[in-house]
């Protein structure tokens, strides 16, 4: 038995190697050994509260994500996955000039996955002051409500956050909100939503640097009916003397209005007086309509003002010379006749703004006297005129003398 353990025993061992060797060779052909990249990997911070016992913050500045490259025999190189590594930086390893080695662990595979490159990287941060300040939550909406309606009050509960962070973030906040999504909204309603950190250019910041006295913030929306009304703007009151009111011109003539339903039922037209008291000059004026509205309703139109432009202008007199030949006389009897005694030019003096005054002509003034029921004999009658425009008047009108006979 022991020969034939001994025979040929050289040829025997190296059976072996070239059997081991042909192995080696199998296998490397089959499974062969390869690298993988994993870029802007994540690294998880363990024991942080050596900071927070400090009375400190850390802000980081490099090392927040890392990338690294393995190498591994292709059978587990393509079954490895980003959730299969375990990339750690340890604070209480950290450093005199603020550095914290970083580790990386893939722990199904133990020694099987070896890290080639990135396996010495650092995550570097700067120790800040802790502070806290308050600051106003504002609800954002976002979205659009249904047709017809309108976002009133918007209410959020609390109203006043106090947020702690690092010194250098907590200055950067601009503003603090909650956003509520009101797409297609027909009622009002309420609910609770994280806050969010907004920088001074309206980017949001990243919470987790943040911790808010309020995890939670309750808002309550309130949703009105819309409607459009007529607007009317009109002057009170009376210029100075020797002036007058010639015109008044606003935008818009309409606008939309929201509120309660009851509210916007009652509501048919909004009627605004603005006073000309002592006037003597054009007027032209910008007026907050939500400052006219009655309580409960509220402006939808972007453009909250109406625009009032109120044309004041001085009074003046124009001469005009008329005839006894443009003088009308209405309804005189069929049996009477008449004769003028008043000869030659007579002299109207009419009082009113230049923009009419250029207009008011001999023939516009249409002078007339009504002698209806009148008998025969010699009269004095003031003429009287056809109309003016509107803020002009005869303001001295001519005596006239005439007489009346009987025919035939």
């Amino acid at each position: 038995m022991k020969d034939k353990l001994t025979h040929n025993l050289g040829l025997k061992v190296l059976s072996i190697i070239l059997a081991a060797i042909l192995w080696i060779v199998i296998t490397n052909i089959d499974d062969p050994i390869g690298s993988k990249d994993f870029d802007d990997m994540p690294v998880e911070i363990i024991n942080d509260d050596v900071i927070t016992d400090l009375g400190k913050v850390y802000d980081i500045i490099q090392g927040e994500t890392i990338d690294f490259t393995i190498e591994a025999r292709r059978s587990i190189r393509e079954k490895l996955k980003r959730s299969d590594f375990v990339i750690q930086a340890d604070f209480t390893e950290l450093s005199d000039v603020y550095a914290v080695p970083i580790k990386i662990y893939c722990p199904q595979y133990g020694d099987a996955v070896i890290v080639t490159k990135g396996k010495d990287q650092r995550m570097k941060i700067s120790l800040e002051e802790l502070i806290s300040e308050t600051f106003k939550v504002n609800v954002v909406l976002k979205g659009e409500v249904a047709e017809g309606y309108f976002v009133g009050a918007k209410t959020a509960n609390p109203n006043i956050i106090t947020v702690s962070g690092p010194k250098a973030r907590i200055e950067r906040i601009s503003d603090v909100i909650v956003e509520v999504d009101v797409t297609g909204a027909t009622s009002s309603f309420h609910s609770v939503g994280q806050p969010k950190v907004l920088d001074e250019e309206g980017n949001e910041m990243d919470i987790s640097y943040f911790n808010f006295n309020e995890n939670y913030v309750a808002f309550n929306i309130d949703l009105y009916k819309t409607k459009e009304i007529n607007l009317q703007v009109s002057a009170s009151g009376k210029p100075a003397e020797g002036y007058v009111m010639t015109d008044i011109e606003y935008e818009p003539k309409r606008i939309e209005v929201a509120g309660k339903e009851e509210d916007i039922r009652r509501i048919r037209f909004l009627s605004i007086k603005h006073p000309i008291n002592n006037a003597t000059a054009d007027i032209s004026e910008e007026i907050d309509l939500q400052d006219e509205l009655p309580e409960g309703i509220v402006l939808v139109d972007e453009d909250k003002t109406v625009v009032i432009n109120i044309k004041i202008e001085k009074l003046n007199t124009k001469e005009i010379t008329i005839w006894p030949s443009d003088i009308e006389f209405r309804n005189k009897s069929s049996d009477l006749h008449l004769s003028m005694i008043s000869t030659g030019p007579l002299t109207v003096t009419v009082t009113g703004p230049d923009t009419e005054l250029i207009d008011i002509s001999r023939d516009s003034l249409r002078p007339y006297i009504d002698i209806a029921g009148y008998r025969d004999g010699t009269y004095t009658e003031i003429l009287k005129f056809g109309p003016l425009m509107r803020n002009s008047k005869v303001s001295i009108s001519p005596e006239i003398n005439f007489n009346l006979t009987p025919l035939g």
